[in-house]
């Protein structure tokens, strides 16, 4: 706290901001693009004040060390470059607006964090923030169960599995809500492989988290939120196996695993039920489920624009006669597709930039956090069009400047760098 106290009123105000953007995305998506406005805002009062201006790491202070890491953030901004190319040949053009509206933000926080540094943020002060979106989740989750169980406490008809089972548990696409559980479960593992000894409060608060958290995925009752969960437990037990060589440890939480998912399943067999359901489905190439109907019919627009694209504004016009009516249309659910089809090939290239570069900078700089949330955040893309609507374009764009501050402040751990302070 006594580094905060130390920042310029300006370094204040962005510090207080990036943290709120992340935060309060879960609640409402509105209010965190409020604080992204106001992030800005703070970047140009620091720079203007403190005279620290930059571009992609370059820095009219010399003695600033000079990063490439801002690189990172090219292909988020040719991911909507390619949108705003497509309306070249849209011809919807009201929609196709709204479409790069909507992704504006991968192009204006990019440019705006290129445009900064952030020489007075240390491992700690990340690690603070990311703290706090793991603990607005946890309370959260709370919040809502409490809830739920006012309701089935006064009401003489129906019990508590009736309200879990027949009643949404928030309000939030619950697509979206599983990546930011995700997220926070996958930050939390790096924190408890972060250094050898802990005290004993943060393995408490972590572990009570983390139960919070799976219990909360458990309720939004997403399947791809369920998948993805057990391949971020594969994952995380491969790493205790085999690069941390952790044995007895691997061989301890397999069992607890395995025994808390088998519970899980008698005791919430529909939560699980539809997963297993299309897994079954999948195995036997069976199409009743919707969304292979889905691909198909996106597949079969894909066919003649695979080159270019039909345009931004023109996906869901060029599904509905397939559909029968533009109102019975859905989209891809599937953003590889989405993109594809309504950018062409520079949509769906920029994509996978976008995906890659930092999943490659993960693996090199040993951030375990990074990665784990980019394959989180890939395999999320395949069930589901997330960067279609604000909560996911948001989260996502916000999410790579923390990925920045990960890598800009350190190759293997962000604990070990000490910045200069500011004169």
């Amino acid at each position: 706290m006594n580094r905060i106290k130390s920042f310029h009123w300006t370094e204040k105000m962005e510090f207080v901001n990036l943290a709120a953007m992340l935060i309060v995305i879960p609640i409402d998506s509105g209010v965190s693009l409020l604080f992204s406005i106001l992030w800005m805002l703070s970047v140009i009062l620091k720079n203007t004040s403190l005279k620290r201006w930059s571009f992609f790491g370059w820095h009219q202070d010399k003695n600033y060390h000079y990063s490439r890491n801002y690189y990172l953030l090219i292909p988020m901004m040719c991911y909507w470059l390619s949108y705003l190319l497509s309306m070249l040949w849209t011809e919807n053009w009201p929609t196709g607006w709204a479409e790069v509206g909507e992704l504006a933000w991968f192009f204006v926080l990019p440019l705006t964090c290129a445009c900064t540094d952030f020489r007075q943020f240390s491992g700690k002060l990340v690690r603070i923030m990311l703290w706090s979106f793991v603990l607005t989740l946890s309370v959260l989750f709370v919040v809502l169960l409490s809830i739920v169980v006012v309701k089935a406490c006064s009401s003489a008809e129906y019990s508590f599995l009736w309200f879990m089972m027949n009643e949404d548990f928030y309000h939030i696409h619950h697509s979206y809500m599983a990546l930011y559980i995700l997220t926070a479960l996958a930050f939390l593992y790096s924190e408890l492989v972060r250094k050898e000894k802990h005290d004993v409060w943060q393995i408490v608060l972590a572990i009570v988290c983390a139960c919070c958290l799976v219990l909360f995925l458990l309720c939004i009752n997403s399947r791809a939120g369920l998948l993805c969960l057990i391949i971020l437990m594969a994952l995380c037990w491969v790493h205790q196996c085999f690069v941390r060589k952790k044995y007895r440890f691997s061989l301890i939480s397999l069992v607890i695993a395995s025994l808390v998912v088998v519970g899980s399943h008698f005791a919430l067999p529909d939560y699980f039920r539809r997963l297993s359901v299309t897994i079954e489905q999948v195995a036997h190439g069976d199409k009743s489920d919707g969304r292979f109907e889905i691909l198909e019919k996106t597949w079969m627009v894909l066919k003649d624009n695979m080159l270019l694209g039909v345009g931004a504004g023109d996906r869901m016009d060029e599904l509905a006669p397939y559909y029968g009516s533009l109102e019975d249309a859905y989209c891809p659910h599937n953003q590889y597709l989405d993109s594809w089809m309504a950018t062409g090939v520079i949509g769906l290239l920029s994509l996978l930039a976008m995906l890659i570069v930092p999943l490659v900078m993960a693996l090199r700089k040993h951030n375990i956090f990074s990665f784990l949330f980019l394959l989180m955040l890939m395999v999320s893309l395949l069930f589901e069009s997330m960067l279609e609507r604000q909560m996911g374009v948001a989260f996502t764009a916000v999410i790579y400047i923390y990925l920045l501050l990960f890598f800009q402040l350190d190759s293997k751990s962000i604990i070990n760098i000490n910045f200069p302070k500011n004169e």
